[in-house]
């Protein structure tokens, strides 16, 4: 495996799922900054290929392979985030204490440094939002930017969300995307997200991987995996 090129690559791996019908494995290969959007029909089934591909989950067969620089040694916090469906943040902290606690709980930098930091990133997504508030009095929309701040504050190479629109109207789903698809231009962060709408798709996805009742499989470009949408169509 390429360490420069290539973050993550699956060799003939099928996800664990609870002694469910395996689908065909997948092999892929990630790079830096990339967005890949994991689609298909079972939750369970996206939810098991993340985690797989995270390396929370051993695969049921074949392997998962992370470049090194990915678990270098030297930290005690892991080079990929990851968003679940239920992350919640704490409720007894507010927002802004809410991103900045593993980053101090990790020392990456001095006190102020880390508090100057979550100013930024805070900054870089607009829309009317208290960050003061408990978690209790804050809106989806508000909950799902600061996990992803909290994230990203640990400098992350790849991060990954599941069900990142869950909860959301619309408009926020439009802006929440733009500011999803910035994190991998602007910040060279890998971006790996499931169950997403087809807009997001079709406007920022680098990669696609599908998951049928017949096999996963991986797209390396999107007009791939809508091209071979529309075939089965007609």
């Amino acid at each position: 495996m390429n360490e420069k090129d290539i973050l993550i690559q699956a060799i003939s791996a099928v996800p664990e799922q609870g002694g469910a019908e395996l689908p065909q494995p997948l092999s892929c290969e990630i790079s830096a900054a990339k967005l890949v959007c994991i689609l298909g029909q079972q939750i369970d089934t996206l939810n098991a290929c993340m985690e797989m591909l995270a390396g929370i989950k051993e695969p049921y067969s074949g392997s998962v392979n992370h470049a090194d620089n990915l678990s270098d040694s030297k930290l005690d916090y892991s080079a990929i985030g990851f968003i679940a469906h239920d992350s919640t943040l704490l409720s007894v902290l507010n927002g802004v204490n809410n991103v900045v606690a593993p980053a101090l709980y990790h020392q990456i930098a001095a006190e102020n440094e880390i508090q100057e930091d979550a100013d930024i990133l805070l900054a870089e997504f607009e829309y009317e939002a208290d960050h003061t508030l408990l978690p209790a009095f804050m809106h989806t929309l508000q909950k799902r930017h600061l996990l992803v701040v909290r994230a990203i504050m640990l400098k992350p190479r790849v991060l990954f969300i599941q069900n990142p629109f869950m909860g959301l109207d619309r408009e926020q789903v439009r802006i929440f995307g733009k500011y999803l698809a910035r994190l991998v231009k602007d910040k060279n962060i890998t971006v790996i997200t499931s169950n997403v709408n087809l807009d997001f798709v079709q406007n920022y996805a680098d990669q696609v991987i599908y998951s049928s009742s017949a096999a996963i499989q991986f797209f390396k470009q999107r007009d791939d995996f809508f091209n071979h949408i529309q075939k089965t169509i007609d």
